[in-house]
């Protein structure tokens, strides 16, 4: 994207957006931890649940990569997968890493309100 492209982006777009790669970072460092930990299990891997609830962090980093391009697409993958992996995963904690996961979904709909409202007649 040009840089001048950039600045007609409206704050919250670009607040999203950082937020989606700040996560995908964090997330992400998290998942390549797990991995290398499920590298040494080879003689003895780990049940399918661990391998199901591995599958939805990836589709949560997936969904972090998706949102900057299709917004709504990606904001749908990113909550289900957070709800789905964190609520399993997370035990005690499950409320607030959903929240802090989806983040992004908040200030990708205040665009589509921003927007919505611009195009609707008053």
């Amino acid at each position: 994207m040009p840089f001048a492209a950039l600045s007609t982006l409206p704050w919250a777009r670009i607040v999203a957006r950082a937020l989606s790669a700040s996560l995908f970072i964090l997330w992400g460092a998290f998942f390549v931890e797990h991995l290398t930990w499920f590298s040494t299990l080879l003689k003895n891997p780990p049940p399918a649940w661990v391998w199901f609830l591995s599958l939805m962090h990836f589709l949560l980093l997936v969904s972090y990569l998706v949102s900057m391009k299709w917004e709504k697409a990606g904001s749908v993958l990113m909550v289900v997968s957070a709800v789905t992996f964190f609520s399993f995963a997370a035990g005690i904690n499950a409320v607030p890493f959903i929240l802090v996961s989806i983040l992004p979904v908040a200030a990708y709909s205040i665009c589509w309100f921003r927007e919505r409202t611009k195009t609707t007649p008053v």
